[in-house]
């Protein structure tokens, strides 16, 4: 098989190469080749491509052999140069040879050519392998001290008896010195200065699979927290257990880690003084809650005799004595009356908090809740008949279990407010019916305005009835929907709001709707309020669960 070859013949004409090219060719090489006689063509011709051998004559019209090679030279090539000339002149022999020529052959014996072109060609090629790893080695190095000075940790390196023979560039800006403060210096006296240090902190670790860290440490020339370790420095090949040629200290900084396990404890007993500080406000509310629920209790009770003997006085000389009273009289009698009528609603309401907050407990029963709202209904007869404001009760009759007389109480309140906000000639509905788990879980956008944890707060039953009450009334603004429900909140300005329990916009004492939350929590229910879709007004919903 022919060996390919590409060849640069330096000659004056191509005559002065056939006899080359036939026996190149004779040994079996198959030649790419170009010939050049003057040293700006051989300049060109090196730039063009590159070349596995220069054959050059010795003494050319505008090229001498030596100045060929001192192109060759000054390209910075390595390529076989061999000068072939017509006859032996040992001069310009040693003259080429001396210039870097590889070989001087005679035209008249070229039996030496073949061989020589072996020989140079396996050279070069060795040469060039050389240069590859010289060149590998050299990048390797540069890589290596790169990631070596790269290294966040302090690394040094010393010798059996402890002095740095080298360390990277963190252990130089640690210590803002130079590196020849540093070398040859024994490593505990760069950390611990003039001070005792403890020889343990350096030593070797005893097991090469275990790099056992020692404890996080401080030194006294160097701010922070560090912890050290050390390996025996020792090259491949070599078992463990010989006596290793040096050591390597790795000098981990950890002052951002002691720092933030400092801060986590301080915070940790803050934290934990916090939670006392809490549990003890607790402690202190739930006293307090429970000295206001006996305080509404005891005054409640207290207050009730005497306002209901105050009702009956007035009420029997107002209506029964047969006094006669003037017009002014009359009227003052009339909001005296109705004053005390406030007031034994506001007194009832919070008795009804407190048996709430204090007891909580519920008595349930089968309920027909559609029934229950017929009979709140016709207590409402005549100030319904006076404002002409038409209740309607149509529903699911089936029984729920609840309270029946707090259940009562929420219908009530949800009644008589619908018509306290409802103009007269309007319309109130209360409609029940029944509901799965599934359905009230499609609502959760419309819940979670009253529930944001509405998960947790739904009951686990499969089914639940659902208890609305509409009116064609004022209406809620969007922003007080969810307050409310809080104790002694009054929606608009109350400063409008009228006297008496029915009156359009008559003024209550904020606790109606607080009472129907707390009720309905008892219950583990829900209570929510929307604008009711068919116009004008507000619905409130009930859900009861049926489990």
């Amino acid at each position: 098989m022919q060996k390919r070859l590409r060849v640069l013949f330096i000659a004056d004409a191509d005559a002065d190469t056939e006899q080359l090219v036939h026996e190149l060719a004779h040994d079996g090489y198959a030649l790419s080749a170009e010939r050049v006689a003057t040293a700006a063509d051989l300049a060109a011709a090196c730039d063009r491509q590159s070349w596995d051998l220069i054959l050059s004559g010795c003494v050319m019209e505008q090229l001498s052999a030596t100045a060929a090679l001192a192109v060759v030279k000054e390209k910075k090539l390595d390529i076989p140069f061999l000068v072939v000339s017509e006859r032996l002149e040992e001069e310009l022999a040693v003259s080429a040879m001396k210039a870097g020529a590889h070989d001087f052959l005679l035209k008249g014996n070229l039996s030496r050519l073949a061989p020589a072109v072996e020989r140079e060609l396996r050279d070069a090629g060795e040469r060039s392998n050389r240069r590859g790893m010289q060149t590998a080695i050299r990048r390797g190095k540069m890589e290596w001290e790169a990631a070596f000075d790269a290294v966040s940790d302090l690394i040094i390196l010393t010798d059996l008896t402890g002095r740095i023979i080298r360390c990277n560039r963190r252990v130089i800006s640690s210590f803002n010195c130079d590196y020849g403060d540093v070398l040859g210096k024994q490593v505990g006296a760069l950390f611990f200065g003039a001070q005792p240090g403890d020889p343990r902190i350096f030593q070797l670790s005893q097991d090469p699979t275990d790099a056992t860290a020692g404890e996080d440490i401080r030194f006294p020339t160097i701010e922070g927290w560090f912890n050290v370790t050390s390996y025996p420095m020792q090259f491949a090949g070599k078992p463990y257990g010989m006596v290793p040629y040096g050591m390597v200290h790795i000098i981990k900084d950890i002052t951002t880690r002691r720092q933030a396990e400092e801060e986590k404890k301080a915070s940790e007993r803050e934290l934990q003084e916090n939670l006392r500080e809490v549990q003890r406000a607790n402690i202190e509310l739930g006293r307090l809650n429970d000295a206001k629920n006996s305080f509404i209790g005891m005054a409640s009770h207290e207050l009730k005799t005497p306002i209901t003997s105050i009702l009956g006085g007035v009420d029997f000389l107002f209506n029964y004595s047969g006094l006669v009273m003037s017009e002014e009289q009359r009227r003052i009698f009339s909001s005296v009356y109705e004053g005390v009528l406030q007031l034994k609603g506001l007194i009832a309401d919070l008795l009804s908090l407190s048996r709430l907050e204090t007891d909580g407990s519920l008595q349930k029963r089968p309920c027909n809740l559609m029934a229950l709202a017929g009979e709140v209904r016709e207590t409402f007869a005549l100030p319904l008949s006076t404002r002409q404001i038409r209740v309607s009760v149509a529903g699911a009759e089936m029984p729920v279990p609840v309270d029946e007389g707090y259940c009562r109480l929420v219908v009530r309140n949800l009644i008589e407010n619908a018509i306290k906000f409802t103009p007269d000639g309007g319309v109130v509905a209360v409609s029940g019916r029944l509901v799965t788990r599934r359905e009230v879980r499609g609502w959760e956008a419309e819940l979670t305005p009253f529930y944001p944890e509405l998960s947790r707060c739904l009951h686990d039953s499969a089914t639940f009835f659902r208890l609305d009450v509409s009116d064609t009334g004022i209406g809620i603004p969007q922003d007080e929907r969810q307050r409310v429900f809080e104790k002694f909140y009054g929606v608009g300005d109350l400063d409008h709001h009228s006297s008496g329990k029915t009156e359009f916009m008559a003024r209550g004492s904020g606790l109606g709707l607080a009472i129907v939350r707390g009720i309905m929590d008892g219950h583990g229910g829900l209570v929510w309020n929307a604008a009711n879709p068919a116009g004008a007004g507000t619905v409130f919903s009930l859900l009861f669960p049926m489990e």
